[in-house]
């Protein structure tokens, strides 16, 4: 499982709910869907929204370690919280930190 998620982690997609801190720098939003780079390398468009006013709701593809808090920080605003609650299309809302669950017949990565 671990194999085949990290060989298809440049095509599946990722979501994670970020608690943000700080003032958002004008057309920051913008700039996190498209127009930062990480590692010297420019990023292809994620999209990133509102949840509510502490948090972002991130989906990307291929994401690396470090890069949603260099990418928040690029735009003024500082990471408290993370969660991933999905990847591809299984949901990882309600699964406790450290705990694992067998797939359901009709769930793929």
């Amino acid at each position: 499982m671990a194999r085949k998620l990290n060989d298809d982690a440049a095509t599946v997609e990722q979501e994670y709910i970020v608690e943000v801190a700080g003032e958002l720098l004008p057309h920051g939003l913008k700039r996190l869907n498209h127009g930062l780079e990480f590692n010297g390398r420019p990023l292809p468009p994620i999209k990133v929204s509102w949840q509510n006013e502490t948090r972002l709701r991130f989906a990307l593809k291929g994401a690396q370690p470090g890069q949603i808090a260099h990418m928040c920080k690029s735009v003024g605003l500082e990471v408290r919280a993370m969660k991933r609650i999905r990847i591809g299309g299984v949901s990882m809302a309600k699964l406790q930190p450290g705990l694992w669950r067998y797939l359901m017949p009709h769930e793929r990565f």
